[in-house]
Parts: C-alpha cells; structure tokens; sequence
C-alpha cells in the first residue's frame, strides 16, 4: 500500500496558515495590505478581544466582481502577478494568493464586497474552510473581511494565543508603521467598540509621524533626502537626545513596506554609535526607494524580511545619507509659547521675544581670545564661526495642518546666550530665551576633539617614541592585539612582538600624545572595534574617541571667560552637538515652566 498521499486541500490551507497566520496580527497585516493593494483611501480594523474573537477590517478600494470575490477564496489565487518574471519586480504588498484561504481554514470567515460600478455586492462565509453560503447583499463600494474565532479549529495553535493585551499591542504596533508607510491613507483602529486611533490622510510623513508618534518627537526631527546610484533614501531622523530602550521606534520601509533586516538596521544604528550610550536607540523613519527588482520580498512567509540583491549598492547610500542629516542635526528651542501671558511684565520682560541676548557679567570683560592657560588643550581649533541669530517663533493658527517639519524653529547659538557661569568647575550655566542650559565642559569639549580627529582623512600621523614601551599581556589579550596589528598600523601605531605576550610599541598616532602607551592598548583591545563592520574607520573611531577623552578638559577644571567663550563657539561649529561620543548627554534645559513648578507658580 502506498505510503505517499496528496493531502486535501482543507488541510493545506491550514498548513499555510501555520506559515502565514501566526496571531491575529497576521491576519489584520494581510488584509490591511489586501486594502492598500485595492487602491482605498480609507481603511478601518475593528477589534474584539484584542482580535481573538474577532478582526473586521473596512475599505473603500476597487472591491471585487461576485466571480472574483469566489476565486480569491481559492489557494494561490491572485490578480497581482501573471508569470515567474513578475516575481522578480514585485510592487505590490500582497502577491501569493494564500492569504485569504489560509485564514479561512483557521476561522469563521465572512467577505463581503462590491464593485463601485455594481448595483450590489456579494457575501461569502466560509467555516473551517469550508464554504457555508454566497448570496447577493447589499453594501457599500469596497471590501469588508471579518474573521471570527481565530484557530477555533486548531485548540492546539489556539492555546498559544497570547492574552488579548499583549495581541492588541502587536496589532498597535503593525497599525502604527502601516499608517506611517502611507501617510496618504486614512486609517483607523477600534478596539472594543472604542477608538484608539484615527489618522486622518497628510500630504507628508511629518504630519503622519505627528499623529502616530506624538509632536514633541517630530519637533527634534531633521528631514533627511539624499539619492544616488537609484537608490532613494527619505524621511526623518530624531536628535540623538531622544533615545528609546530598544528598537521598537526605528521605522524601515522599502518600497513603502514595513520591513525588518538585520544588515539594514545595523547601518542605521552604526550613524548613531558615537551620538547614543549603549542599550540606547533612536527614533527614526527611513524610507528607501529603489527598483522592485532590487529587492526581494519573498524570502519570509509572512513577508516579515526582504532582502536586497545587491546590498554592498544600498546600504553605503543609507550610511552617507544618515550621517549627512546627523550632521546636519542642531539643538532648537521653541521659546516657550504661552509663557509671556501669565505673570507681570517685570517677570515676563527677559523672556518675551527671542533675541539673542548680549553678554553681562560676571562673563563679559575680556575679548574672545581662545583657551588660554596652562591647562588648555592644544588638540583643536577653536576659531570663531560667528554667532547666529535666531529668528523670532511664529505659531499662527493654521487653517488647514501644516507639515511640522515646515515649522522650522530656531537653533541654539551657544554662544550666543548669555553665560552666567560655572558650576561646580564642571558645569557651563547660560541663560536661554527658553530657561536654564547647563553644558557638560567635559562632554562638550570630548564631542569637539572627536569631531576633528574623525574628520581627518588622511592616515594618522604617527609619533616615535624616543624609548620603545613595552606592554605586557595576557595570552589572550596578546592573541587578539595580534589580530589588530594591522590595522593598528594602518592607523599610525608601529608595534612589533617582544617575545611571549609581550609587545614593543615604537610609534603612536601624534593624536594621542600623552597618553600612556600600555593604557591605549589595554583601553583598544578590552573594547576591540567592529573592523569587519565598517574597515579602518571603527579603528580609528575607537582611537579618536579614547584621545577625546583624555584630551579633554575635565570636571572639576576651573574655567577662563575666554575658554568658556571659546568652547562654546567651537560647540556651534561642531556637527551633532546633543552628547559626548560615549552617547551621554552634553546639555540639558531647564525650562521656565519647570522653574515655575519648583517654585509652585504654574
């Protein structure tokens, strides 16, 4: 007797749904996706018990045609690709045809649509995946799908349901990137007869990061536009000073679909590895355009991954054009709307326009000279780059919305404010139109030194020692320190073995004069850099960073008018100037409102 049998068709739908239909998330993502596909303008997920007992989603697209409507219940039936040569330039969302079967096997379903044109429409309910009624119904243009009991058929995929908190917040959270990805939808999201979101349609991704992420974010993004070679990337890039604990807030789209990739989310945080601290993340939206044949969407059964034919193309355009809108990235203040309304004129008279303010004392004798002193740093140049003056905020009621990011609002010019002095030897205090704005002198002056030694291009010039130093390790320190010696010398280094576990160092990059041989090597290999990641650049980031450090001025270092004048104009200067090079903070604003809570005026 034959072994090998054909499996009926009831019984590989439900095998495709274990691929495709994991939670109820996966149900609402591909009918969400079946409503884009369909061209709608407006769609709506309704929930019940966090899509366990029930997911309904509404559009307003193309609809179907009664025949259509039967054959899309059918395995592996689809308008969206004709040929194996339309595999390889896919444009749309959806494109294998198994969803709608495979969530009907697991589920009561009910579909129910009609073509604009058509007097009525048509409705489908299917049990288990098997077909329980058609009939003619009246109904509005569009497509309505509504899946009941989720897996009431399979208790053994059911009992792995999570609570319907925890399904709701991973249906939240494929909501809130879809209505990011389409800015130009409507989109809405109820939960138990309440409404969570509603995001009326924008002309921009600002607007739509707006309603989904709240405008405080959007206020620190900095637009980000660069293309070359055909790939496109967009969007926007929050200040390095709004971090997150994990990842959740780094948006990916590719071809306006949500995607997760690992080499592609590790070129977006690499332009951030010297702006956060570790275990930080940023928020951020990026969103690639390139050819549909550059990429393929169809390495994940539930269209979770894509992966890029050529990635060595896409992801150095992705790095360039974040590190450009990082660089590009300034504090802003928002001179504190509302403020001037509240208290006398006598309290209201320092804060009310937002002017540059002129220097007063105690901080306002001598010229600008530069640091001075014997405890000045040699390692950067501090000229001068001018003082800019912010414009005054303007906030008229708009009409209609209005893209957040076209509500430009001014930069700090650090040193512009007016310096009221230090604190504790290791604190810069000014005074802002804005509040209070505390600078970190040893974070500020790091973030200055490690800008300047990244931006040399050429090798490091190195520095001979006039007796060799001699470095002993441990065998396993020693076995890796060999594995970095050659890009050790790329950098400016000249070390050789000196027997057993030991090492002499002849030459030094001149960047790290002063610094103790043996502490450079034990700091460079306890905390050896990515090379295989980003080549000699991790290297010599790692060295720019640990010469920042030690060339620094230090807490605790009393400072001179004229070098806290000094740093402060090389702080405007200076590209991302929101945390040292660790990831730590380099400022921080008190605002008014905050004073006035301290003192229980608000």
């Amino acid at each position: 007797m034959s072994k090998i049998a054909i499996l009926p068709d009831i019984l590989c739908n439900q095998i495709a749904a274990g691929e495709v239909v994991e939670r109820p998330a996966a149900v609402a993502k591909e009918l969400i996706e079946n409503s884009i596909d369909a061209g709608s303008s407006r769609i709506t997920v309704s929930l019940l018990h966090g899509g366990r007992k029930e997911v309904s989603v509404i559009d307003n697209g193309c609809g179907m045609h009664p025949d259509d409507a039967l054959l899309a219940i059918e395995r592996h039936a689809t308008s969206k690709i004709r040929s194996s040569d339309d595999l390889q330039a896919i444009a749309t969302l959806g494109f294998r045809g198994e969803a709608l079967p495979s969530i009907a096997s697991v589920s009561r379903f009910e579909l129910v649509t009609r073509e604009h044109d058509a007097v009525s429409g048509i409705q489908i309910r299917i049990e288990g995946g098997v077909l329980r009624d058609v009939r003619d119904k009246g109904c509005a243009p569009g497509t309505q799908v509504i899946v009941r009991d989720l897996f009431h058929n399979l208790p053994a995929r059911r009992k792995f349901m999570r609570t319907p908190e925890t399904e709701l917040s991973y249906i939240t959270d494929l909501f809130l990137r879809t209505a990011l990805s389409r800015p130009e939808i409507h989109l809405q999201l109820i939960s138990e007869e309440k409404q969570l979101y509603d995001f009326p349609k924008t002309t921009g991704v600002a607007q739509r990061a707006g309603q989904a992420l709240g405008i405080d974010v959007v206020r620190s993004f900095t637009p980000l536009e660069f293309e070359r070679n055909g790939v496109r990337v967009s969007g926007c890039v929050a200040s390095p000073n709004v971090q997150r604990t994990n990842s959740q807030s780094l948006f990916l789209f590719v071809n306006g679909r949500p995607v997760w990739d690992r080499l592609l989310q590790r070129t977006v945080l690499t332009a951030y590895e010297a702006l956060l601290p570790r275990g930080k993340y940023p928020v951020a939206l990026i969103y690639i355009d390139i050819s549909p044949s550059g990429v393929d969407v169809n390495v994940h059964p539930a269209k979770r991954e894509i992966r890029f034919k050529n990635p060595g193309e896409v992801l150095p355009v992705v790095r360039e054009a974040m590190m450009g809108a990082l660089a590009s990235a300034r504090p802003k203040t928002s001179f504190s709307q509302g403020f001037a309304g509240q208290y006398p004129s006598a309290y209201r008279a320092p804060f009310q326009t937002p002017v540059v303010m002129e220097r007063q004392a105690p901080f306002n004798s001598r010229p600008q000279t530069g640091f001075v002193g014997e405890d000045a740093p040699k390692s950067a140049d501090f000229s001068s780059a001018g003082n800019v003056v912010p414009e005054p905020a303007e906030n008229p009621e708009p009409a209609e919305p209005i893209d957040p990011l076209d509500e430009v609002l001014p930069e700090f010019s650090f040193a512009s404010l007016r310096v009221i002095g230090q604190l504790a030897n290791s604190y810069i205090i000014l005074e802002s139109p804005d509040g209070l704005v505390m600078i970190d002198q040893h974070a500020a002056h790091e973030r200055v030194l490690f800008n300047a030694l990244c931006s040399k291009s050429a090798r490091p010039a190195g520095q001979r020692l006039a007796i060799p130093a001699i470095v002993h390790l441990m065998p396993k320190e020693a076995a890796q320190l060999k594995r970095m010696l050659r890009d050790l010398d790329q950098a400016g280094f000249e070390i050789e073995p000196f027997g057993g576990s030991s090492f002499a160092i002849h030459s030094l990059p001149a960047i790290l004069s002063g610094i103790s041989p043996e502490e450079i090597i034990r700091d460079l290999i306890s905390a050896p850099p990515d090379t295989t990641r980003s080549g000699d650049m991790g290297l010599l980031r790692s060295l720019a960073k640990l010469a920042a450090c030690h060339g620094a001025l230090k807490a605790g270092q009393r400072l001179k008018e004229e070098e806290i004048l000094a740093l402060l104009e090389a702080l405007d200067k200076t590209e991302s100037p929101f945390t040292c090079p660790h990831g730590r903070p380099l400022w921080v604003i008190l605002s008014h409102d905050q004073i006035l809570r301290l003192f229980k005026r608000s």
